[in-house]
Order: structure tokens, then C-alpha cells, then sequence
């Protein structure tokens, strides 16, 4: 496991430190390094790993996230999976708020243990002594909700997923009244772009995609809430692989990431733009935001007519791609 990233590695030395992984063994939020035999799960679809696991396990890994709430919700998991005997295995970065982390789970195990190695804290719990009442707020506080400021389907960890994100209402403030028949958000993340999409005219039908199965429900909980839409396809896909099946589009309006787990990955977002040249007919449309500094056009120029920029605002710049 070592070598894969920073959290597998401090959880494999906080393991050797306990005697080792006890079998069968579980980890949550993988990268899909870890040892063949173990069972792993991954909402990401890119992980090539299922997003649901059945059965009772001796040691429990979780990979923290970003996002507190939504590590809360993999620790309740966790502890659903774990055998009464068994033992939960929780890594964070000191940077990503592993020490707020620690305060919050210790208040629902206080006899937990911590081992700190390469800038990480790895949380050490005895599966059957977290209190169970704190296990069902997790739960539920992590889980698909439907938001009510901004009336949206969604849940932590998603990308903005408590309010709007500035660039995607910057991006929206700039699309043209009319952008074609058929066209795709990529990265959809709950739908924010895809349901202002779906109420434009002349918009027939979308695509829309992303590679993390809680986005990819909340995105159809979103659509299938609005009336009159047109027909739509929402998918839990890798948006930079190739996608055979997805005719030649006239229009595709995306905010791409530019972080893969836990850090910036700038390759990430000009893999989403090589994808979407692909993916549009001759003449078709590219509408994206990024951050400023995100060295995307000269990816674009490669692949394109003609590179525009429509707005360079408050840190964030709107492009418009024509393909050829």
C-alpha cells in the first residue's frame, strides 16, 4: 500500500503499530491499491470499485475526505461493517482537520487512540465501544438531503454542496440564449448546471455525468423534481474516458474539477477538456468556467476553431470553444 498516497500510507504504518490488519479487512473511500485480498469500496466511478459493500469485517480502513460531515457518514459506515470485536482505522491529514476530526469522534469514543505519522493523524477505534446515537446523526447528516436554502438535492462532500457556487453562476450569466438540440454537463456534480440547462429553449435532451455515485443521485433526484424537462440521462462515468454511446453534441457547459481526492490536479481539468472536444460535432460548443490561473486554453486551441473569452471575473474566467 505504500507509495499510493499519504493517508494509505500513514494507515499502513499506524496498522503495523497495532500488529497488523486482523481478517477479513474493509476500506473505505479506496484509491484501489490496496492489497488484493481486501474488500474495498469507492463512490468514485473512476476507482473502478464498487460503492457498496455487504458483510462483517475485523479491521476497517476510511480514507477521510475534505468534507467533515461526509467522513462522519464513511466512520458510521464503518461501524456497520465492523465486527463486534473489531477495529476501525481512520486516516486524515493534519491540513484537512485532523485534529477537529479526532475532537468530534472522540466524543462519540473517548477511549479511541491516535497515531501520528506523515502528517496525518490515524484515528484508532474499538468498533463496539462508538456510541450508537451518534452513529445515526452521522448517518443521517451525511446522507442525500434535500437542502432547504437552496432547495437542491445534495450532501456533503459534493462540490458546493450547500449553496451556489459563484463560477457556475458566472458561467450560467454568460451562455447564449439558445445552445442546441443535445448537449452534456460533465462533472455534474448535483445538478446545479445541468437543471438551469434543462430549462433553456430549444434544449431537447442531456447528457449529464460524473464520476461520484452521491452526485449522480442527487443530480436525477434533481431533475425528476422539475416538470416539463427534456429527456435526460444521468450517468456514473469517469467524464474523461471515451463514451461510444453518447451521440456527437452540439453544446456541453461544465465547471471541471481541478482536485483529485484530496489535492489540486490541474491534468485532471484539461482532461475534461480533451474529453469534451471529443465529444462535440463540428461547429459544436464548448462553455466553461475555471480559475484564472487553470492553464486550459492551450489545450482547447488544439482542438478548436476558435477560443473566446467571455468573462475574466473576481478570479474566474468564462471560455467558449467552438470545435472543428
Amino acid at each position: 500500500m505504500r507509495g499510493c498516497d499519504v493517508l494509505s500510507d500513514a494507515l499502513e504504518y499506524a496498522l503495523a503499530q497495532i500488529g497488523g490488519a486482523k481478517m477479513p479487512v474493509a476500506a473505505l473511500n479506496a484509491t484501489g491499491h490496496e492489497p488484493q485480498e481486501w474488500v474495498k469500496q469507492s463512490n468514485h466511478a473512476c476507482n473502478k470499485l464498487q460503492s457498496t459493500i455487504n458483510g462483517v469485517f475485523s479491521t476497517v480502513l476510511v480514507r477521510a475526505t475534505r468534507q467533515i460531515d461526509q467522513t462522519l457518514g464513511l466512520i458510521a459506515v464503518a461501524t456497520r461493517l465492523s465486527a463486534p470485536n473489531g477495529t476501525i482505522l481512520v486516516a486524515q491529514e493534519n491540513t484537512h482537520g485532523a485534529t477537529g476530526l479526532e475532537k468530534k469522534v472522540k466524543e462519540a469514543c473517548p477511549t479511541l487512540s491516535t497515531v501520528i505519522k506523515y502528517k496525518c493523524r490515524v484515528l484508532i477505534l474499538p468498533s463496539n465501544e462508538v456510541e450508537n446515537a451518534k452513529i445515526g446523526v452521522w448517518e443521517a447528516k451525511s446522507g442525500v438531503q434535500k437542502h432547504l436554502q437552496t432547495g437542491f438535492w445534495t450532501c456533503p462532500g459534493l462540490f458546493s454542496w450547500d449553496r451556489p457556487d459563484p463560477a457556475s453562476q458566472l458561467l450560467l450569466a454568460h451562455l447564449p440564449p439558445t445552445l442546441g438540440d443535445i448537449g452534456a454537463d460533465l462533472g455534474c456534480g448535483y445538478g446545479y448546471l445541468t437543471t438551469h440547462l434543462a430549462k433553456m429553449k430549444g434544449v431537447k435532451a442531456i447528457f449529464a455525468m460524473d464520476d461520484d455515485q452521491k452526485a449522480v443521485e442527487c443530480c436525477q433526484k434533481n431533475m425528476e423534481s422539475m416538470q416539463n424537462t427534456p429527456e435526460f440521462h444521468i450517468l456514473w462515468r469517469d467524464a474523461t474516458q471515451n463514451h461510444p454511446d453518447i451521440p456527437p453534441l452540439d453544446f456541453i457547459v461544465m465547471n471541471p474539477p481541478f482536485h483529485d481526492q484530496q489535492h489540486e490536479n490541474r491534468e485532471l481539468g484539461q482532461k475534461f477538456c480533451n474529453s469534451a472536444m471529443k465529444m462535440l460535432k463540428s461547429g459544436g460548443m464548448l462553455y466553461l468556467v475555471a480559475n484564472r490561473h487553470m492553464p486550459y486554453e492551450a489545450i482547447l486551441e488544439k482542438a478548436a476553431r476558435k477560443v473566446t473569452l467571455l468573462a475574466d471575473v473576481n478570479g474566474f474566467k468564462v471560455l467558449a470553444t467552438e470545435a472543428t
